[in-house]
């Protein structure tokens, strides 16, 4: 159970987040048809500043001796590499918006770095999943641009999605990683702030 439980954890880790979430977008949002000719300039940015760069200065820290282990079990430990995916985040958000991307979207990937910040503020005093947190953002975010952008209801690709939310919950529980408090937190937290900032973005 364990070896699955890692397999998941590492397809689902919270880096890769956004990135699988630029790519649903394409899938069920006009995105698709819009960018069809548009799929690496728009999907490079999110590979390049919420997975390969955190991803490679993160190795960096460990290989300092700031963090001890990459899958950061220790609390304190975190700190640094949350402040390095969240300045990553916000270069990345600088780089759609020279893009003019609609403003959704840029909302979107704006509640990554409110998510980033409440998480590194909670992270100060208790452990919160970080796992979750990234794949309830996913899911707040679909929610929210499926209903306010495209006005429909994917209702299969949220099954999937909340299936997946499951695994990844059960995984870092069976690895120990989190409590279940830790991960419900987590999860809520990527969802409601994802929901709300896509849902202000329509608003304007």
């Amino acid at each position: 159970m364990k070896s699955i439980a890692h397999v998941i954890s590492t397809i689902f880790q919270p880096l890769l987040m956004p990135t699988y979430g630029v790519m649903l977008l394409f899938v069920y949002t006009y995105l698709g048809s819009m960018y069809s000719h548009q799929f690496w300039p728009v999907i490079t940015p999110v590979v390049l500043f919420s997975f390969i760069v955190p991803a490679i200065l993160i190795i960096m820290l460990y290989r300092m001796g700031f963090v001890s282990d990459l899958s950061l079990k220790v609390r304190r430990e975190r700190i640094y590499p949350y402040i390095i995916t969240l300045l990553s985040y916000s270069a990345m958000i600088v780089f759609y918006y020279r893009m003019h991307m609609p403003l959704w979207f840029l909302m979107n990937m704006a509640a990554s770095v409110v998510i980033m910040i409440i998480a590194i503020l909670i992270t100060l005093k208790w452990k919160i999943s970080a796992h979750m947190f990234g794949i309830g953002g996913l899911i707040g975010g679909a929610m929210a641009i499926s209903y306010y952008v495209e006005r429909s209801n994917p209702y299969y690709m949220f099954m999937g999605l909340f299936i997946i939310a499951g695994l990844v919950g059960t995984s870092r529980l069976i690895l120990r990683r989190h409590t279940l408090y830790q991960v419900i937190a987590g999860f809520f937290l990527g969802f409601i702030v994802s929901f709300v900032f896509v849902w202000i973005g329509t608003q304007a």
